[in-house]
């Protein structure tokens, strides 16, 4: 009798034990899983494998959320829950919804709430493989409002920008298979899983940036992950070979960013691999991936006027690719009075008396360009005139007068004229008129 109870006791505790807890202390309130303050609403969360830091596939029995304990829900308990998979951390738009092909539904019908709780029990466990995230997929069908004291209830917790697709509304149910453009949020539900148990040791974090397989990343990068639940520091190693430690090997960091600037400057042109685990007093997360990615090309050829690409046949189309690894050379370009700017990448014609028009077009959203043509020699520029009429991703267009026999220089580089900033991709046209 004795030992029927001991393991009953014992089956009860692991029973109890087999949930992962997420952040369950936050008190933010905001619209997962459900919309409250609105009629209708539809939710995906997607929880990464790294952050559920599951010790092994098991099937999900529940989910359970919370919110304050004071809070109504009379109006919002029409609850429709859906489990999946997926390969995705973030919603790439407002209508990048996971199908509902790829969901399975674990719950359909009313929720209650018990004190500080909702807990959505499923009638069929969702077979979670651990290897994918998770996508928790919520729709509220009540066709009215509960009023509280603030517009939402449930509690949330700031995450990975793009992490929850939220669609809230009063008009009609949606339906998961077709459902409108929503909204994308930085939080996720503050949660637990039942039915699967966590490691002890913190899980792998999710590096933000340099993301994985990124192009073009710049010589002296900011390296930011996201915080790990009971992680009490961080250890980051850089290489140039997959788990290479060349760069930087194990360096502990308490904070979710590293900056190699000024003391590690990376090589141009070069794939690097980055492995950021998290320390905690159970032990280091383990079977952490490398990060990727690649750093800037070479300097372009035209980075100095000395180097300015020769324009002889109009029109004249060119994309600078690697415009992003041009140089300030021996600093800012101030042949025209009170209106300089960064020595970014040259070309140059010789003019024959007709008009020309010059169009710089940026191929990422942080270059701003201007444009400063130019006459005489590299070593003593005058001024024929500059363009910079938009911001950051606008393209900049100006016409010019030319005279015969008279080169040209053309300067497309970022419009500061005192600080050194980055150029970015760009395609120039040029057109005689």
């Amino acid at each position: 009798m004795k030992r029927i109870l001991l393991l009953s006791l014992l089956f009860a505790v692991f029973a109890v034990k087999a949930q992962i807890n997420i952040n369950i202390g936050s008190t933010s309130v905001g619209s997962a899983p459900v919309s409250s303050f609105f009629s209708y609403s539809y939710i995906q969360q997607i929880f990464p494998k790294q952050e559920i830091n599951a010790n092994a596939a098991g099937n999900i029995t529940g989910l359970t959320f919370y919110l304050d304990p004071s809070a109504a829900l009379n109006d919002s308990s029409n609850w429709t829950v859906y489990l999946g998979h997926t390969p995705k951390v973030t919603f790439a738009s407002n209508t990048d919804w996971i199908p509902a092909a790829q969901l399975t539904q674990v719950f359909a019908g009313t929720i209650n709430k018990t004190g500080n709780k909702v807990e959505v029990v499923f009638t069929t466990p969702f077979a979670y493989n651990n290897i994918d995230n998770l996508v928790v997929a919520a729709k509220e069908n009540s066709p009215s409002i509960d009023i509280n004291n603030f517009d939402e209830v449930f509690h949330v917790y700031p995450y990975l920008q793009n992490s929850t697709l939220v669609y809230k509304g009063d008009r009609a149910v949606v339906d998961p298979a077709s459902p409108p453009g929503g909204m994308r949020v930085d939080y996720k539900s503050a949660i637990t899983i039942s039915g699967l148990t966590a490691n002890l040791a913190p899980g792998c974090p999710l590096v933000i940036s340099p993301a994985n397989n990124a192009q073009f990343v710049f010589l002296s990068p900011s390296v930011t992950w996201q915080s790990v639940i009971g992680a009490a520091s961080y250890r980051i190693s850089l290489g140039t070979t997959p788990g290479g430690t060349d760069v930087i090997n194990h360096q502990t960091v308490n904070g979710v960013s590293y900056n190699l600037s000024p003391s590690i400057v990376l090589n141009r042109d070069t794939n690097y691999y980055l492995k950021v685990t998290a320390v905690s007093a159970n032990g280091e997360s383990a079977g952490c991936m490398d990060y990727t990615f690649k750093t800037i090309p070479p300097i372009p050829v035209n980075d100095a006027c000395s180097g300015a690409l020769q324009v002889s046949t109009f029109p004249y189309a060119y994309t600078q690719a690697d415009g992003m690894s041009s140089t300030n050379n021996d600093g800012f370009i101030l042949a025209c009075a009170n209106d300089g700017m960064n020595d970014g990448l040259w070309f140059k014609f010789t003019g024959d008396g007709s008009q020309y028009t010059i169009k710089a077009a940026p191929g990422v959203a942080y270059f701003d360009p201007k444009i400063g043509v130019f006459s005489g020699v590299c070593n003593s520029l005058v001024c024929v005139g500059t363009m910079d009429n938009g911001g950051g991703g606008s393209a900049e267009t100006m016409t010019i007068t030319t005279v015969a026999g008279t080169e040209y220089y053309i300067n497309v580089g970022s419009y500061e004229d005192s600080v050194d900033m980055p150029e970015g991709a760009f395609t120039i046209n040029i057109t005689k008129l």
